[in-house]
This record gives C-alpha cells, sequence and structure tokens, in this order.
C-alpha cells in the first residue's frame, strides 16, 4: 500500500473504524461536558482555517482512539494525527494531504464526502457508522 493510499484511510478512521475493536472506557475518552448545547450549521471554507483536537468520538471510532487532531490550511491543504489503541498499544497514525468542501460534505483526499458541520469553535463530522466533534486550539 503506498503512503498516499494509507494516509487517506487515517484520514476517515475517526468515521470508518478500520483499527481494532478494542474498547476504550468512556472515562478515558477526551469529552467535553458543553458538545450537547452547541448549534451546528452546515460549514463553510473558511470555518476548516485551523488547528482542531477532538472533544468527542462516537460510534465505532470510539473504540480504538483516544484523540484525533487536524490543521486544515485555506487553499485545500490538511494533516491530522490519531492516537490510536491498536491491540492494546498506543500509536499515533499520521496522515496529509488535501481537502474540499463541498455541497455533500468534506473530502479528504480521494474519500466519499462526510456531513460537515460548523458550530462556534467546533466542527462536526457525521459518517453513517460514526461522529467525531474537533474543537478549534490555538497551535502549541
Amino acid at each position: 500500500m503506498n503512503a498516499r493510499r494509507g494516509a487517506a484511510r487515517l484520514a476517515f478512521v475517526v468515521l470508518a473504524g478500520c483499527y481494532a475493536s478494542n474498547v476504550v472506557a468512556p472515562e478515558q475518552r477526551l469529552v467535553a461536558a458543553d458538545v450537547a448545547q452547541l448549534v451546528w450549521q452546515p460549514a463553510d471554507a473558511s470555518s476548516l482555517d485551523g488547528y482542531f483536537v477532538s472533544v468527542d468520538l462516537q460510534g465505532e471510532a470510539a473504540a480504538s482512539l483516544r484523540c484525533v487532531y487536524y490543521v486544515f490550511v485555506p487553499g485545500g491543504r490538511y494533516t491530522g494525527a490519531a492516537l490510536a489503541d491498536v491491540d492494546g498499544e498506543l500509536s499515533f497514525q499520521t496522515l496529509r494531504g488535501t481537502w474540499q468542501l463541498g455541497p455533500d460534505g468534506l473530502a479528504l483526499d480521494d474519500t466519499a464526502p462526510v456531513r460537515c458541520e460548523q458550530a462556534p469553535g467546533h466542527l462536526r463530522l457525521t459518517a453513517p457508522n460514526g461522529v467525531v466533534v474537533l474543537r478549534r486550539e490555538r497551535l502549541p
């Protein structure tokens, strides 16, 4: 498998659940208490500009992911990392490539688009088998 295909697969690991099915206890997941109170609307390209950290993972992805990080830049480039629990071992999986936001949602590289919504300081990506909520952060 070439690096680009591996990156594309990782790009939506939070939504595709392609890692081992190890279960991470709910208290070990990074969850923001205020996520349920956010008011969501369709995202526009400017809402993707910046550094984002996951605050809520649901669905199949929550079984193996501890945290997801993305940096989206104007012009359609991104990089990301996921801290995954694979077979009882923590490891970072990294990726980079291109993004495009269209009427059907956000597409990374050659993947199918997923619904992308924004709320103040947050993004929510929703696919049939998972949801990730990301909070905008300042780069350290």
